[in-house]
């Protein structure tokens, strides 16, 4: 997979896909309209019907948020969202 770059597309394509139709799905579940969960991420409501309907791609930052407010709820198998030590020194990160 490292070198097939058509693969790798397909497996990103699957997961926005993923991410697309769980967005929606926890909207309606918690009965929020675009307009309210865009006022919750700062971000306009077209933002949020872009993200569903697959007309912009959402940031890493807002994947990020939606595990904060959806909880376990927001999930995508590709994506591992961990609560590590937040007492960690930022540094560990650059290091092997």
């Amino acid at each position: 997979m490292k070198n097939d770059a058509f693969a790798r597309k397909q497996r990103i394509n699957k997961m926005l896909d993923r991410l697309q139709c769980n967005l929606r799905q926890l909207r309606h579940k918690n009965k929020l309209s675009q307009a309210k969960l865009a006022a919750k991420l700062n971000v306009d409501q077209s933002t949020i019907s872009n993200f569903e309907s697959g007309r912009s791609v959402m940031t890493i930052e807002h994947v990020y948020e939606l595990y904060l407010m959806f909880g376990e709820d927001f999930s995508c198998p590709e994506i591992l969202f961990s609560e590590q030590s937040k007492t960690k020194n930022k540094d560990e990160c650059f290091q092997e």
